[in-house]
C-alpha cells in the first residue's frame, strides 16, 4: 500500500482493539460514522497536501467487521509512508484507550484541545489536576548477534508463525541502552557479546514500543535458551537461513544488512 501525499486527500484511520479499519485495503477517504472522537494526527501543517485523521469510538464493533485488520498482516505490503501513518494511528489509539481517566484524581479526561493540536501538541489535560497525558513509546532493544558468517536467530515461545528472529527486550529503569543489549543476550541465550553497533530504529505499535536496532559480536558462552522466552536458538549461516520476519520490520533490516555484508565480503575474497 502506498499513499498519495501530493494530493489534497483526507485519510481516516479508524482504530479499535489494536486493529485498523481499512476498506479495500486502504484508509477511508470519508469520515466514518459513529465516532466518539476524530482529530488530525499530522499537525502542525507540513508541505504534504494530504491530511491524516484518527477516528475512535467507545463501541467495540462500530464499523463493518470484515474490514478490521491487524497491522502485522500488512507489514510486507506497506511502503514507509503508509507504515508510518498506520503505526502512528495505532499508537495514538492505544494511548486514547489507556488514558481515559486521570491516574491522580480519577476525573474523565477530555479530548485533545484543537488549539494545541494545531501547534502539534497531542495531549489530554485533566480539567481538575491539570496533569498532561502525552502518547509515549517504551524503549526496547533488538539485536542480531553475529559470529563470522553466522548469525544467531531464535524462535520465541509466543511465536505463532514459526519465524526465527533477532533477540529483543525492554530497557529497564536506570539502564543505558548498551547495558540492555548485553543483559538481554545473556538472559535469553546465555551468550556474552561485545562490539555493539547501532543500526537503526523503528516505531513498533504492538502496542507502543520504540525498537533500537543493534549488531553485536559473539564473545563467549554456549547457547542456553531461556525456557520462558525462547523455544530454540541456533547459529545460522547467511546462505542457509530459516524463516525470518517479513520485509518492513527492523528485525528483517538487521538480517538483510548482515547478509549483504557477508555477500560483499565473499565477493571481495573471490576477486
Amino acid at each position: 500500500m502506498s499513499l498519495n501525499s501530493s494530493a489534497a486527500t483526507d485519510y481516516y484511520w479508524p482504530v479499535s482493539g489494536g486493529q485498523l479499519w481499512l476498506p479495500a485495503g486502504r484508509p477511508s477517504q470519508v469520515k466514518p460514522g459513529g465516532t466518539s472522537a476524530c482529530f488530525r494526527i499530522d499537525l502542525p501543517e507540513t508541505d504534504s497536501a494530504a491530511k491524516h485523521w484518527i477516528a475512535l469510538s467507545d463501541a467495540p464493533e462500530w464499523l463493518a467487521k470484515e474490514h478490521w485488520i491487524s497491522l502485522r498482516e500488512l507489514l510486507d505490503e506497506l511502503d514507509s509512508d503508509a507504515l508510518f501513518w498506520a503505526s502512528r494511528a495505532l499508537q495514538i489509539g492505544h494511548w486514547w484507550q489507556r488514558h481515559r481517566f486521570c491516574s491522580c484524581c480519577g476525573a474523565e479526561l477530555p479530548a485533545p484541545q484543537s488549539e494545541l493540536l494545531a501547534k502539534g501538541e497531542l495531549v489530554r489535560i485533566c480539567a481538575v489536576c491539570h496533569i498532561r497525558y502525552y502518547p509515549a513509546q517504551t524503549p526496547c532493544i533488538i539485536v542480531l548477534v553475529t559470529k563470522g558468517e553466522y548469525c544467531l536467530l531464535a524462535q520465541h515461545q509466543r511465536s505463532r508463525t514459526g519465524t526465527y528472529t533477532a533477540l529483543a527486550g525492554f530497557v529497564e529503569a536506570g539502564e543505558r541502552i548498551e547495558q540492555t543489549v548485553v543483559r538481554e543476550v545473556q538472559e535469553e541465550v546465555g551468550l556474552n557479546v561485545t562490539q555493539l553497533t547501532y543500526m537503526n530504529s523503528q516505531s513498533w505499535p504492538f502496542p507502543a514500543q520504540l525498537m533500537l536496532g543493534f549488531y553485536a559480536h559473539y564473545n563467549s558462552g554456549s547457547i542456553v535458551p531461556q525456557p520462558d522466552e525462547i523455544k530454540e536458538a541456533h547459529w545460522y549461516h547467511y546462505r542457509d537461513l530459516p524463516k525470518v520476519p517479513p520485509v518492513g520490520t527492523i528485525a528483517r533490516q538487521l538480517i538483510d544488512g548482515f547478509v549483504q555484508r557477508c555477500e560483499m565480503s565473499a565477493d571481495d575474497k573471490a576477486r
